[in-house]
C-alpha cells in the first residue's frame, strides 16, 4: 500500500479517529486485529494527548494514528456572545445551573499549540492526521524528521492538492456521507459536496497520493468498492461506535 507499506498492518483498514469515542483501548484492539487504529487528540491537551499515547502503548506494540485539529482560532465577537449567553440561560437556568460568564474557546487547534506538536514530536506516534486544514511547514518539517507518516483528511480536489505541496504522505478522502462533522478547511469556501466514491476516484487520478477512503462505509463489500476505485485502504468511524472498547455511550 505504498506509502503506507512501513507501517505493515494487514488489513486495508484504518479506525476512524473520533474524539470522545475512540479510546486507546479501542484503537489497540483494531490494531492487534490487523488494522490501523486511531485516536483523537483534538479534543484535549498536551498532557491528555501524552496519556492517551501512553495507554495505548501499553496495550499494543502496532502502529497507531493519532489525530489533531488543524482549525482557525475562533474569531471573537463580544456582543454576539453576550446575546448567546443571555438567550442560553433560562436553559441553564431550568437545570439548577448557571451559565458561564463568557465564552471560551473549547479545542485548541495544533497549529496554534506548540506544546501539542512537542508532545507529537517526542512520542512519536507511526501516524499522524490532520483535521479541517494544514499545519504550517515547520511543523510537517518535524513530525517527519520524528519519522512519522502524515496523513490529511480532503473534501475536495483543492484540499487535496494543497495537502501534497505542503508533504502530506497520504489523503484521507472524506465525503459528504461522513458521520459527525466533514473536514473543510475554510467553511466559508465553496463546497460541491461530493460523496466518498466519487471524490475517492477523483484524488486517485488527479493527486498522485495514496487515497484513503472515508465516509459512509459500514462493512466489506463498502471497502471492496473504494478499494476497486484505486484506493489504498478504508476508514471506518460509525462502524466501530458500537465496540465495548469505544467510549460512546450506545444505551
Amino acid at each position: 500500500m505504498p506509502a503506507l507499506d512501513r507501517l505493515a498492518i494487514a488489513l486495508p483498514l484504518i479506525q476512524a479517529p473520533m474524539a470522545g469515542t475512540s479510546t486507546p483501548a479501542l484503537a489497540a484492539a483494531v490494531a492487534e486485529a490487523g488494522g490501523l487504529g486511531s485516536i483523537a487528540v483534538g479534543a484535549t491537551d498536551a498532557a491528555g494527548a501524552r496519556a492517551m499515547i501512553a495507554d495505548l502503548r501499553a496495550r499494543t506494540a502496532r502502529p497507531f494514528n493519532v489525530n489533531v485539529f488543524v482549525h482557525e482560532p475562533p474569531r471573537r465577537d463580544a456582543g454576539r456572545e453576550a446575546a448567546w449567553l443571555d438567550a442560553l440561560a433560562p436553559r441553564f437556568r431550568a437545570f439548577g445551573a448557571e451559565p458561564p460568564p463568557a465564552l471560551d474557546e473549547i479545542y485548541r487547534g495544533f497549529a496554534h499549540d506548540p506544546a501539542m506538536l512537542a508532545a507529537l514530536v517526542e512520542t512519536a506516534p507511526a501516524v499522524v492526521s490532520f483535521h479541517f486544514g494544514l499545519p504550517p511547514a515547520p511543523a510537517i518539517a518535524a513530525l517527519k524528521a520524528a519519522g512519522c507518516l502524515l496523513l490529511s483528511t480532503a473534501t475536495s480536489l483543492d484540499e487535496a492538492e494543497a495537502a501534497r505541496r505542503a508533504g502530506i504522505d497520504a489523503l484521507v478522502a472524506q465525503g459528504w456521507e461522513a458521520g459527525g462533522h466533514r473536514g473543510c478547511f475554510d467553511p466559508d469556501a465553496a463546497d460541491d459536496r461530493l460523496g466518498t466514491l466519487a471524490l475517492t476516484r477523483l484524488l486517485t487520478l488527479r493527486t498522485g497520493l495514496p487515497v484513503i477512503a472515508a465516509g459512509g462505509i459500514m462493512d466489506g463489500a463498502g471497502i471492496r468498492a473504494a478499494l476497486a476505485l484505486g484506493a489504498v485502504a478504508a476508514q471506518l468511524g460509525t462502524a466501530f461506535i458500537a465496540c465495548p472498547e469505544s467510549s460512546a455511550d450506545t444505551a
